[in-house]
């Protein structure tokens, strides 16, 4: 289904991810063995992803159980139909990665990936 492009020059996934308004992470329930998948408003700075949610429910019990994430975010989406459905494409660019999610508890680190994330939506906010 079309051509796909491996992308890993640096520049370009910094791109995407400035541009991207969510990322879906995954996650692994290791009791279950269920995957877990879920959207999320991100800001990205210094090769790190800050999300912030509530510090209660799903993703947060299955991040205490194995931290191991993946993720992905995408930009420029557009299907591309044609006579034949057979021959619809889909056009995007995305990034996906993998790391550890890491819970923040430090006061200053806080503030830092809220502006991180604040400042990724366009809105800079003076946090207290």
């Amino acid at each position: 289904m079309g051509n796909k492009k491996l992308i890993q020059d640096p520049q370009q996934i910094e791109t995407i991810l400035a541009k991207a308004k969510f990322i879906r992470l995954a996650l692994s329930d290791p009791e279950t063995s269920n995957p877990y998948l879920v959207p999320l408003s991100f800001g990205y700075k210094d090769n790190a992803i800050y999300l912030h949610c509530s510090p209660k429910g799903k993703k947060i019990d299955i991040i205490r159980k194995n931290n191991k994430v993946c993720f992905e975010a995408d930009i420029e989406t557009e299907v591309i139909t044609a006579d034949d459905p057979c021959k619809y494409n889909v056009r995007y660019r995305s990034v996906i990665g993998h790391g550890q999610a890491h819970f923040v508890e430090d006061y200053d680190q806080k503030v830092e990936g809220l502006t991180v994330l604040s400042e990724h939506y366009g809105k800079i906010h003076t946090i207290l």
